[in-house]
């Protein structure tokens, strides 16, 4: 029989916590929380949900010119001869907005949680690393250079680009070059903390068998699935995917804060 005034049976004094009580709050505190992302992630990923429940609700013409003043559509950037004389809803202010605005919008719901899930595997990395403000900066950023690289290779066509796919790209280039630095693995660095740790260079990181193979598949799903036909009607846009990813890599340099410390 155990001393009830041993180390794993401690005394319970009057006017403290009962047995019962700490081991409540032990517990509690050991148990992780259900979502363990940043906060800035948790309120993207909100909000992209909000928008895309919202657009369910209403009508039908109010959800298309929600969509035509929102969505990034090349042909906003030609004249109004060069697209049949249509006039996309939004004006001038659109042609920058929509730059930005098409990332908050989604085709369908299957389409929005899988950016949500990617976000915060990928973007929760990212974002405990820069700090909300910079994270949000890169995610802009990567959206921008995603919608020029679909502007560009879609000029000319009716193609309407949707989706924070682009953006998830740029955050995922930099949890890239945090998770693979210095040997780790996707399966390890995923539970670590990679908010101090070095980040591999890169120019190394395209000789870092790992990370060159994460990479690969990526980018080889994304093309698969962009010709094959089995996403329907909907087509990844592999080169917002592009755009976003090349950002990422190339300015997070200039953005993380150990950087600059």
């Amino acid at each position: 029989m155990k001393d009830e005034k041993s180390p794993e049976n401690p005394p319970i004094e009057e006017g403290r916590l009962t047995r019962g009580e700490f081991e409540a709050l032990n517990l509690q505190r050991a148990r992780p929380p259900v979502i363990n992302a940043p906060g800035v992630v948790l309120l993207l990923a909100g909000a992209m949900l909000v928008i895309h429940a919202c657009l369910q609700l209403v009508g039908s013409d109010t959800y298309n010119r929600a969509v035509l003043t929102l969505a990034f559509i090349p042909a906003r950037f030609q004249t109004l001869t060069e697209f049949g004389g249509q006039l996309l809803p939004g004006g001038e202010i659109a042609r920058v907005t929509s730059f930005f605005s098409y990332a908050l919008l989604h085709g369908s719901w299957t389409h929005l949680a899988m950016n949500m899930v990617w976000m915060l595997a990928f973007g929760s990395v990212a974002a405990r690393r820069l700090g909300a403000a910079r994270f949000i900066g890169l995610s802009m950023l990567a959206a921008g250079v995603a919608a020029a690289f679909s502007m560009v290779l879609n000029w000319g066509t009716g193609a309407i680009l949707v989706g924070a796919s682009g953006a998830i790209a740029g955050q995922m280039a930099v949890a890239v070059r945090l998770i693979f630095a210095h040997g780790g693995t996707l399966m390890t660095s995923l539970r670590k903390d990679l908010s101090t740790v070095p980040p591999e260079p890169l120019l190394r990181l395209f000789t870092n068998r790992s990370a060159v193979v994460f990479m690969v598949i990526w980018f080889g799903v994304d093309m698969f699935s962009a010709s094959s036909g089995l996403m329907g009607d909907a087509r990844i846009a592999w080169e917002a995917h592009l755009g976003g990813f090349l950002t990422g890599l190339l300015v997070f340099g200039w953005l993380d804060p150990a950087r600059a410390s």
